[in-house]
Parts: structure tokens; sequence; C-alpha cells
């Protein structure tokens, strides 16, 4: 109309947002029904913070309007996102609530528009192409389309169709189906189905089937640059590989199952007496504790030598004279017979064959009580790495109980400087379990407040109280800083340890306390064992 054509771009974008008319993009404009303006032509909406002092006034496009109205549903941080990539300019964030107001018709003006600037005028819209326009266009892309490879597989596959068809048409060699009853002809196809499902295609089929598929230039080109890594050929071969033992493993896995069921079959024997070492052995199979059947002449053929003796401290003379003179034959002394019962034979073989060693490991014995602050379960987590992790939360994580662990604790090497040495501590929750000689290696005890903790302990006192275990048992107490202290570990020399509930960074220096006290109690009590 004659007011649309007077009208500039900015006053139209918002009359046909709000009357929710259709705006048409195409070929660089942005048409408005029969008008047009450049997708860069500039609206009189000033950019915020522009035009202020010495500074020139920026405008706002047609085109980012229009991308903002499209995109209004969008966060201001995607629709940022969205407008770079298609190199759009972009509504600054102060200014898009109250542009969306203009243009939806929440109000008539704005303090933004500048309306002393002289706008660029519309041009009429051009017209949209018919389908006739295209035609042309269409028949570039087909005739590039029917490349010359193109055109000889379409004719390949018209000559493989002609000639399946006359190969068809020769029926001299079909028999007849009137002499063949319905169940001959259903064997006959079952047969068929069953020779073709056991067929598999040669590459030269596949190659052939390959003619069939129609391919532009762009296939082409990246199926030539392709390259076959394995082929079914290849992966039959195997090459690299040997399997020449497969006979011989599946012949002794043979062996040993039917010697297993001869062995169920048979009755149980009676243990046969033990031959004595001059006698010929049974013949059976090899025993790492049977050696001596192998020994002297199987040992050195016939050359008879003495792999035992030696020619230390002999000269020439005396090694050939003792060569030439027969070697007299020494008989065992035969042991008068001995009658033992299986007691004694027990007993001789129960005696140690050396002394017991003590462990130099130390133990430390925890609470069992799943109530308390540290148990088998974060053990680990709070004496090696410092960090104090509640039980549940272990749990909770598929932590599994265990009856004792092994920490390591790293210190600095003594007489290294800048390296460190590991430590290893023995922790149990259970020291019913220990035996005297371990005893002897619990250092420390956490303390988890009642006195029936230790029951059954050794050294407990006549009334049940622990004070004379902690004379030679280092007693720790951990406690949350927001918690009281227990009136029973009150009576008691425990050492108290404070954990921060929510302050993780403090517990490394709770523990560096706790083995700064437990090394000064190893040196002054246990100073045999590793700390």
């Amino acid at each position: 109309t004659q007011q649309e054509k007077m009208a500039d771009c900015f006053t139209l974008l918002r009359q046909y947002n709000i009357q929710k008319k259709e705006i048409v993009e195409r070929d660089g404009l942005i048409i408005f029904d029969q008008i047009a303006w450049p997708r860069t032509a500039k609206t009189n909406y000033i950019v915020y913070r522009t035009g202020q002092g010495a500074a020139p006034r920026e405008y706002y496009t047609l085109e980012s309007l229009l991308f903002l109205l499209k995109n209004v549903s969008l966060s201001h941080p995607m629709y940022v996102s969205r407008a770079g990539a298609q190199n759009i300019p972009v509504i600054k964030f102060p200014d898009r609530r109250g542009l969306l107001a203009y243009l939806n018709g929440e109000v008539d003006t704005s303090a933004s528009i500048d309306k002393s600037i002289h706008l660029e005028m519309g041009i009429p819209a051009p017209a949209a192409k018919r389908p006739n326009d295209e035609s042309h266009g269409e028949g570039i892309k087909k005739a590039k389309l029917e490349s010359e490879d193109i055109l000889a597989d379409k004719q390949r596959l018209v000559e493989k169709l002609e000639a399946r068809k006359e190969a068809g048409a020769i029926t001299d060699q079909i028999r007849g189906l009137e002499g063949m009853s319905i169940e001959k002809i259903a064997a006959i196809r079952a047969k068929r189905l069953a020779k073709k499902r056991a067929t598999i295609k040669t590459d030269d089929d596949l190659a052939a089937g390959a003619d069939h598929t129609f391919m532009d230039d762009t296939t082409k080109e990246i199926m030539s640059k392709e390259r076959s890594h394995r082929t079914r050929a290849t992966v039959l071969q195997s090459t690299g590989k040997s399997f020449s033992n497969i006979f011989s493993l599946l012949q002794s896995v043979k062996a040993r199952d039917e010697g297993k069921g001869e062995a169920v079959g048979k009755p149980p024997q009676q243990e046969e007496p033990r031959h004595p070492r001059n006698s010929p052995a049974p013949t059976h199979g090899y025993s790492r504790y049977d050696q001596e059947r192998f020994r002297g002449k199987e040992e050195t053929g016939d050359f008879k030598i003495d792999t035992t003796g030696t020619y230390r401290g002999m000269n020439l003379k005396s090694v050939t004279e003792s060569a030439s003179k027969p070697k007299p034959q020494v008989q065992p002394a035969k042991a008068p017979p001995t009658h033992k019962t299986n007691e004694s034979v027990r007993q001789e073989v129960s005696k140690p064959n050396r002394k017991d060693h003590r462990s130099r490991t130390p133990i430390v014995i925890v609470p069992a009580a799943a109530t308390s602050v540290i148990t088998i379960y974060n053990a680990r987590d709070f004496l090696e790495d410092f960090r104090y992790v509640p039980s549940d939360d272990k749990k909770r994580g598929g932590a599994k109980r265990q009856n004792e662990i092994f920490i390591h604790r790293k210190k600095p090497h003594p007489t290294q400087p800048g390296q460190t040495v590991s430590i290893p501590y023995r922790v149990t929750d259970n020291p019913l379990r220990l035996s005297p000689p371990e005893w002897k290696q619990v250092v420390a005890v956490f303390v988890a407040g009642p006195a029936w903790q230790f029951k059954g302990w050794p050294g407990l006192a006549a009334d049940g109280s622990p004070v004379d275990i902690f004379t030679r048992i280092k007693a720790l107490h951990i406690k949350s800083d927001e918690l009281k202290l227990d009136s029973s570990t009150q009576k008691w020399d425990a050492q108290v340890l404070k954990i921060s509930k929510t302050k993780r960074h403090l517990d490394k220096a709770s523990m560096m306390r706790f083995w700064e006290t437990l090394d000064k109690f190893i040196l002054k009590h246990y100073s045999d064992l590793r700390y």
C-alpha cells in the first residue's frame, strides 16, 4: 500500500510483528509484501551506550532485529551464540527488554528511537521465481549427474537384465510338474533353500553387485581412496599363528579325562610301603620329590661318571690311580625297624624346622562398633591419606568389610634427604583373634568410649577397667568438635584427637599429631618394631 511505501523498515517490522504477518528473507533482502530492504539496512534504534560524548551513535540493523524476533524464546547466551555463528550483529542485553516491548506493541515509543535520523527508503520487492524458471537449472544438474561412468553402469545393468530374460525364456530343459507330487516339490524347495543359505558370495559376485550402485563423483572419489585392511580370506588364513600343538593338547585332555574315569570306578587302595632308595622305583609320572630314581646309570649313560665327586686338592697321579682302582660298593646301613604310632608321626611333622620369626610390623586396633568415628571401613583414608570419610559414606559407596587391613605410612627417609620411606602398619577390629606373640606388636588402640570394648583382652583389671592395658598400649580417642567427650574416656589416659564435621583441611593436622605421638611411644616401649 501507499502507507507501507512511505513507512520506514523499523515501523513496518513492528507493524508486521504485531499483526503476525509473514516476513520473507530472500536474495539478501528482507521483504514486507511489496517493499524490500537490504538485510544490512540500519534502523533508528540506538545501540546501548553509543553516542555518549564525542562517540558517534550506532544503530541496530534490520537483520539483527528480525533475528531477535525469531529467536526470542532462547536464553540470551544461547541467542548470542547462534547470532555469532551466523555472523549477525547481536542485540545487547540492556536493550533487549525495551526493544521487545516496543516491537510487540506493549509500548508506543522508546527513548532509544532517534527520530532525527534519515532512514533508507525501501525498494520494490522482486517477483518470486516460478517453477518453470528453474527448469534450466535442473536440466544442468541432471546433466551433471548423468556422467559417462553412470551411463555405462546403466547400460551394463540393462544388458544383464536382458540376458536374464533370455535365459529365463529357454524352457526346453524344464520338465513338467504333472508327474511330481506336492511332497517332492516341497522337498526340492527345502533343499534349494538350505543350499542357498550355505552359499557365500564370492568377491566376484560382490563386485558384480557393486555395478548396480550408481554413485556420484564425490562418493567415487572417497571410495577410490579406500584400502582393504582385512577380508574374509586374510582372516581365515591367520598368518603368524601356529596351531600345531592343538592335537597334543587335546590328547592330554582326553587322557586326563579317561584317567579320572578309571580312578572313579576303582575301589580305594591301601597305601603301599615306601621303597628303599636302592630298590627300583615304580614307573609313574614325574615328581619333584622323587628325584633319586634318575641318578646313577640314567644320569651319565654308560660312562660311569660320579657326578658327586671332586678333584680338588689332588694331583694327576692320584687322579689316575683312583680311576684305575675299583670303587668299593658301600652298603647302606639298615636301620632297626621302629614302630611309630600315628600320633608320634603327627607330632614330628608339626615340629618346626626353624625358630619362629617374630614379625616387626606394628598393630593398631580400631573399634568394631558401627557408630564409632573411626572403623575398619575408613581407617585407610584417615591414617594413610589423612582424610576423614564417614563410615556410612564408605558403605554406600560399596566398600566391603574386612577383618584387617594393611596401611603404609610415608615418612621422610632418616639418612637420605628428599626421599621417603613406606612403613607398613596392620589395622584390625577383632583383637580376640590375635595370638600371644601378636599382642606384643599392638602399639595403639582407638577408644570408642564404653568399657565393654576391652572385654576378653589380656591384662584387664579385676573390675574390668582397661587402665593397666593403657600402660603398654597407646590409647587414642577421636571425637567431633561439636560433641561432648564421653565420661569413661575422661577417666582413662587417652589422647583426644578432634576433627571438624565440615573443615576437611584440618584432618591432616590431627593425623600428624597422632603419628608424632605414636612414634615417641614406639621408640620408648617397642623399639624393636618398625616405625
